[in-house]
């Protein structure tokens, strides 16, 4: 890994490389959505950047509004991370999920249609254990919005602000670990203009956005049109199938859409309103990476070749081949709309403010049950087939394949989901805009938000002899949301604005409803949570001297209970359901947690220069945890009227105590007029405390992970202090709970130069740096090594910016790096027997990328 870093920094000092991440190069914001105003690139020291004192104002300073008032970025005593729309521009961001590679600490993925990952500082958020309740909340124009939403193509962008730490005293809904806001650009009020952008990259990318501004009435309405459509090929795993049946394995793909239309009306100084609606169609088709278990150190097993008709069915797969044995592959699609209104009416001093949203989403979601490619020749032989629905119960699958465009084979059962989610927010706030006594600013305000999310599920059940599907479940799962809360914040400045002290209260009513009807059966689950917690911050800074700011805050926040769907368990008669462990780890407890931090923010050289850094510390109680490897447990199954008692796998959620704790830092130099340079870092450490878990004690002699019999499980439960229970337990655990790297940091710089009179060129890099992962410690293959990955750009651009063009190369050393191996071997387990596959579940860094990305503007941009 030395060579890593050594072969980094050369590339970062030879390449002279990007403008700085975290607001670097600056932009001014609005309380309300982002204003779009394309962000100045490094400009001389001119008389226009002092403020009234004569003191050096730099071009990278940025104002947010991250308290519900305009401020320096380095005046808020809080960990805020900001990326604009140049730094989105310039590294080629093309998905949101990129933005992690500029600020340290965030890791984010998505991993099917319902499933959108976040972490920050050491805690995740995965939607299967929390549901509607984030560790980190997200906003869309001030506004709640479904990650799902977000983690698809940027196009348009205003701003990406993350607040670390616990929210909720001021902005929507409480949230443990931070909130990222996402602004879009609103409509310019004085000038036509229109902005396009287009990239191509291999392997088959394809992106064009672009975005058309129109003032209807000077300075008091404007509309502005952007879309966006991007193409790529996904995660760039093929079925080794593709080429012995095309005509069920089409390549991998990724598909996006979307279009975005803006109104801005401001009739008279004292009332702005800004209504925004998006719609956006993506779909998704991919196939499970493997590798063959040979790589897999200390597995021992030596491949065997299956040969049907002069193809290798059971090849050997090396990690780096992106390939997999999945028949037909999963689809995932999204149909999204949102419509998001905010008002202002100024007053006396006051500020009244109302966001509203309405979203609507149509999600599903269809993937082959075979795991261990049990269903493939020379078992099965491979034909079409048709999707027949259960019976009484809507056909998800058939609905899936009609509007995803595949046809089904015999090669294996399939598992189809199809949700549709309404969700509608208000939130009526009213703030000061000049201060009480000239003392005292002020945030009051209500919040509530309704999200209502029925799903049809459907799963097929296979004969394990002949592969033919002999009977089909349907599950209803239908859930209601309702929150409203109240809350307040207030911020006293004393000794000329030298010490500022805020706290902020917030009071959470919460009631959810969640059914779950097994179709064909008596079984049905109705839980409902009723849930209320008052949750807090406060701060303190002391600004030393001009340049130098030290704070101090602490928090607490609240996460209630979600019912984790996935145990579809009857229970040995058929009638009772999943047995009563199985449910307190599919309903846990309601989360609380407390957090600390102290930091410090400096400039130097008149603002040339900024090094800030921070600590925190931060203690969970009854944090859903949900095993990176799914537990086994009994199941029982219905088919035909007959309760089947057989092994299967959830990955169920333990409430345990938890601690994180960490270190934040970051720095930015102006070396010269047009060459500039930063780097980030942070570290995070969580970890259970003792905690009682959901697990899998099934080792060998030798330490190695083996599938157990249902007998097996039996005796485990029993062995955990939980006889004639279905799964087992282990208590007293103290472990790691993050499987994403402790330690993360990036290097970036810029360095631009004249080519003509009209012309500019410029040469940038991002250099990514990621710490060991301990990954799953209850897989011995999941330890992975520090790495580095390397991006570079160069072009020419118009010095009026009327155009550009770059090339740019992503991972441009080929770094490659096994990231996880699955514990155990990919199995196909059906009525009790098991198929153990030759291979493992595998991921691995991307691949290099080489491409080309152009921008043509005019008038406003």
């Amino acid at each position: 890994m030395g060579n890593i870093y050594f072969r980094l920094c050369v590339g970062v000092s030879a390449a002279a490389m990007v403008a700085p991440a975290y607001g670097q190069t600056g932009q001014v914001i609005d309380e309300t959505p982002a204003t779009g105003t394309e962000l100045p690139t490094s400009e001389p020291e001119g008389d226009d950047r002092r403020d009234d004192t004569g003191r050096l104002t730099p071009a990278n300073e940025i104002i947010v509004s991250a308290r519900r008032r305009e401020e320096s970025l380095q005046d808020v005593p809080q960990t805020v991370n900001v990326v604009t729309a140049a730094q989105v521009e310039k590294l080629n961001l093309r998905n949101f999920q990129e933005i992690q590679n500029i600020v340290p600490g965030l890791t984010m993925s998505q991993t099917s249609a319902f499933s959108s990952q976040a972490t920050v500082r050491g805690v995740a958020f995965v939607p299967e254990a929390s549901g509607n309740n984030p560790s980190v909340e997200f906003y869309l124009n001030d506004a709640p919005i479904s990650s799902t939403f977000l983690f698809q193509s940027t196009f348009d962008f205003g701003q990406f602000e993350l607040q670390r730490g616990p929210q909720g005293t001021l902005r929507g809904r409480a949230a443990p670990s931070g909130s990222i806001s996402v602004t879009a650009r609103r409509p310019d009020l004085d000038e036509v203009g229109a902005v396009f952008h287009g990239t191509i990259a291999d392997p088959r990318a394809r992106k064009i956005d672009g975005a058309f501004n129109l003032p209807i009435i000077r300075d008091v309405l404007g509309v502005r049109l952007a879309g966006v459509i991007d193409n790529s090929r996904g995660t760039r795993v093929h079925s080794i199938k593709e080429e012995v049946f095309p005509q069920f394995n089409e390549g991998p793909y990724r598909r996006t859409k979307a279009i975005r239309g803006s109104v801005r009306f401001e009739p008279a100084d004292w009332v702005k309103l800004n209504f925004m609606y998006q719609s956006l169609h993506s779909l998704d088709h991919n196939y499970t990476q493997v590798v063959s278990r040979s790589f897999a150190p200390g597995d021992g097993t030596t491949p065997t070749a299956t040969v049907v008709n002069g193809f290798d069915f059971t090849p050997v797969i090396r990690p780096f081949d992106r390939l997999s044995l999945d028949d037909v592959g999963g689809y995932d699609r999204q149909d999204l709309d949102v419509y998001i209104g905010n008002v202002d009416f100024r007053f006396a001093g006051q500020k009244l403010s109302y966001v509203g949203s309405y979203t609507k989403s149509d999600t599903g979601a269809s993937s082959p049950s075979d795991a261990g490619d049990q269903f493939a020749p020379p078992r099965v032989n491979i034909v079409a087939r048709q999707f027949i629905a259960p019976a009484n119960f809507a056909n998800v699958c058939g609905d899936e394949a009609r509007m995803n465009g595949f046809t089904p084979n015999t090669g294996a059962p399939f598992g189809c989901t199809h949700g549709f989610q309404t969700r509608q927010s208000h939130e009526l706030r009213l703030a000061s805009e000049e201060r009480i006594a000239g003392i005292f600013d002020y945030v009051i305000g209500g919040f509530y938000d309704h999200p209502v999310s029925p799903s049809d599920i459907v799963g097929e059940n296979a004969s394990f002899a002949t592969g033919n599907v002999g009977s089909r479940t349907g599950r209803l799962r239908r859930a209601r949301i309702t929150e409203k809360s109240v809350f307040g914040n207030l911020t006293a400045h004393l000794f000329d604005d030298r010490l500022e002290l805020s706290g902020g209260l917030r009071y959470i009513d919460y009631k959810l409803r969640s059914q779950l009807i097994v179709a064909n059966s008596t079984v049905r689950t109705d839980d409902r949570v009723k849930d209320t917690a008052t949750i807090y911050t406060a701060s303190a800074k002391y600004k030393v001297t001009d340049d130098i700011m030290v704070y101090a805050l602490t928090g607490t926040s609240f996460r209630p209970t979600n019912p984790v769907v996935g145990d579809f368990s009857v229970g040995p008669t058929g009638t009772e359901g999943p047995s009563p462990l199985e449910r307190a780890f599919t309903l846990p407890a309601s989360e609380k947690s407390t957090s600390y931090e102290v930091g410090a923010k400096t400039s130097f050289l008149d603002g040339r220069g900024r090094f800030n850094i921070s600590a925190y510390y931060q203690k969970f109680r009854n944090y859903p945890f949900r095993a990176p490897t799914a537990v086994n447990f009994i199941n029982y199954r219905l088919a035909n009227n007959v309760v089947l008692e057989e092994r299967s796998t959830f990955n169920f959620v333990s409430p345990v105590p938890v601690t994180v704790k960490g270190i934040e830092g970051e720095a930015s130099f102006q070396i010269l007029d047009r060459w500039s340079i930063s780097g980030n870092a942070s570290f995070s450490d969580g970890k259970i405390k003792n905690g009682t878990i959901a697990c899998n004690p099934y080792f060998t002699a030798a330490g190695v992970p083996f599938i157990p019999t249902v007998a097996q499980i039996r005796a485990a439960a029993a062995a955990s202090g939980n006889p004639g229970e279905t799964l087992a337990v282990c208590t007293g655990v103290n472990r790691p709970v993050l499987t994403t790297p402790k330690f993360n940091a990036n290097v970036q710089s810029e360095f631009g130069f004249d080519v003509t009179d009209t012309t500019d060129g410029f040469v940038r890099g991002l250099a990514v740096i990621r710490g060991k992962t301990q990954g799953d410690i209850d897989s011995p293959f999941d330890q992975v090594g520090a790495f580095g990955l390397l991006n570079l750009y160069a072009g020419i651009r118009d010095k009026d910016g009327a155009w550009e063009v770059t090339i740019f190369g992503k991972n441009i050393l080929r770094e490659r790096q096994v990231l996880s191996i699955g514990s155990t071997p990919l199995n196909t387990t059906i009525g009790g027997n098991s198929f153990v596959s030759q291979y493992r579940s595998v991921s691995v860094t991307a691949p290099r990328e080489l491409g080309l990305t152009a921008k043509i503007a005019f008038g406003s941009r």
